[in-house]
């Protein structure tokens, strides 16, 4: 199954299927907890650069820098949010979700109407995943967080700035990046359940000058990133055509 949303921010042209059904997120869901951390920074209620110290001991695994050091290190919150998203750290993203808590998370999805998300469980936490406690999306709810980050309409260049700014430096080009033209960009989150294989996702914003696109796709057991990358390369190529 493929699910994909992709818009034209310029056109308003819409090309959709299978966009409602919710599906475990992945790393897609760093996200919307990164958008949920900078807005409590902007209202003061988390210090951005406030220490928090990381004992390679207690890595979950997964995606990431921080479970390959060798020796406990100490970084401000901010660094965290940034490497959750820029390489999918799931022991930063761990950090990130346990100052922020899931109640901000939650509250900030009802508030942008993306009804099928929720964060529900730390990365790499399989039992809270099993017990049905898993963290769940849909590509409609994807590109519509994404489409807020295009225009801040509801959350404002304090949160979209560090948000898009963290996904622009995103080092996992595998999905929907990879067969774009090559004067695109992209600012996206890829999101899958390496290594069994059966989900690959992807959303992002995609610029050539003036012209922006907001894509998100999601796959069950589809053919991984290569049939997320030439579904985006199909999706963008059928936009600019009109």
């Amino acid at each position: 199954m493929i699910a994909y949303v992709a818009k034209d921010l310029t056109t308003g042209a819409c090309l959709k299927i299978h966009e409602e059904v919710q599906l475990p997120a992945y790393s897609t869901i760093k996200v919307l907890l990164a958008a949920a951390f900078w807005r409590a920074v902007e209202r003061e209620e988390i210090d951005e650069a406030e220490p928090h110290a990381f004992q390679p001991r207690s890595s979950v695994g997964g995606g990431g820098v921080l479970r390959g050091f060798r020796h406990a290190a100490e970084l401000a919150l901010a660094d965290y949010a940034h490497l959750m998203l820029a390489v999918s750290d799931n022991d930063a993203t761990n950090i990130v979700a346990g100052v922020v808590g899931f109640d901000r998370v939650n509250d900030l999805a009802a508030e942008l109407g993306l009804r099928q998300t929720a964060m529900r469980r730390l990365m790499m936490d399989g039992a809270a995943a099993a017990a049905g406690r898993d963290n769940r999306t849909s590509a409609a709810d994807l590109a519509t967080l994404v489409e807020e980050l295009a225009t801040g309409e509801t959350l404002g260049a304090a949160v979209v700035g560090p948000v898009l700014g963290s996904l622009e430096r995103q080092e996992h080009l595998d999905g929907i990046a990879r067969y774009l033209p090559a004067n695109a960009s992209y600012a996206g989150k890829c999101g899958d359940d390496s290594p069994v294989g059966r989900y690959a996702h992807d959303c992002a914003l995609i610029g050539e000058g003036e012209h922006r696109v907001v894509m998100a796709i999601m796959t069950d057991g589809a053919g991984g990133f290569e049939v997320v990358s030439r579904t985006g390369a199909a999706l963008y190529e059928a936009l600019a055509r009109g």
